[in-house]
């Protein structure tokens, strides 16, 4: 795929953009000039102009474009005149009889002008296509999105052992797929329906307590009440998953156990925070 066709722009500004990476005028051979001779001489025939520019004169217009329009390519010259007749530009397309450098000049211009709006999708489009390539270049692996994970894991239970339990209960859920994936968590059915009530009534007893709206306190506890394995509510899945992450931080505490000891990774000296070992960016097993 191009660059343009992946820059996902509409077909005029992909056709505007493309003529002009065309050989510009400037850098034409001499056989090139005969060419744009070529052009015009039909374009005067195409716009009605009963007497075309003699020899002389069409060197004239042809040295004015050199000079003046040397940045344009062959395929924008026909591009303008195209969007000059089918009034597609800021410019008075009658010609009066008269194919002279003023015509030239007055299409010309109107046509750069017209071009700068397609530049400017151009350019925001190749602005949003160079970030998102950036963006994926700086995306982490897998492997380092689980260690960041693991890190920010221990942070959580590091407050948990100091105490600071309202920290650790908004966010730990977030962390007890990884810990199954450990085998550190790991329930019986029974254990999991055991979860599931106490989840259920601990968020209708908050609820009721603290949602004023009764609308919106009804709306909630029938999510929670209506919450099954075929439509789960988020509400309950994520209570579910702090109980049971909370109970395994418990236990832990209650052993004195470390979780740091419990997962599966290999510990490396050049990760160190605050004089305590962090974990190495290789890992062990499926965690």
């Amino acid at each position: 795929m191009t660059l343009l066709n992946s820059l996902k722009l509409s077909q005029q500004t992909k056709k505007i953009i493309s003529a002009s990476f065309k050989e510009k005028l400037k850098d034409l051979p001499e056989n090139g000039w005969q060419r744009v001779y070529t052009i015009l001489m039909k374009w005067c025939k195409f716009l009605g102009i009963k007497e075309v520019p003699d020899q002389e004169d069409m060197k004239m217009i042809l040295f004015f474009m050199k000079k003046n329009y040397g940045e344009l390519t062959l395929d924008e010259i026909v591009n303008a005149f195209n969007l000059a007749v089918a009034h597609k530009l800021n410019v008075d397309p009658n010609h009066y009889q008269n194919f002279s450098p003023l015509y030239v000049s007055g299409i010309l211009n109107a046509y750069k002008e017209y071009k700068t709006t397609h530049w400017s999708e151009y350019n925001i489009k190749l602005d949003e296509h160079e970030s998102k390539l950036l963006s994926e270049k700086n995306k982490p692996s897998e492997e380092e999105l689980k260690i960041l994970r693991i890190k920010s894991l221990l942070a959580i239970w590091d407050d948990f052992k100091s105490g600071d339990e309202e920290e650790v209960a908004w966010q730990v859920h977030a962390y007890y797929d990884l810990l199954t994936e450990a085998n550190l968590i790991v329930l019986s059915d029974d254990e999991k329906r055991e979860i599931l009530i106490n989840a259920k009534r601990l968020l209708k007893k908050e609820k009721q307590r603290d949602v004023k709206n009764e609308f919106s306190r009804k709306q909630i506890i029938d999510e929670i009440n209506n919450h099954t394995a075929k439509t789960p509510a988020i509400i309950v899945l994520n209570r579910c998953k702090l109980i049971a992450t909370q109970k395994l931080f418990e236990n832990l505490v209650a052993d004195g156990l470390d979780l740091r000891d419990k997962l599966s990774l290999i510990k490396d000296d050049r990760f160190e925070i605050n004089g305590e070992r962090e974990l190495e960016s290789s890992v062990v097993g499926e965690i």
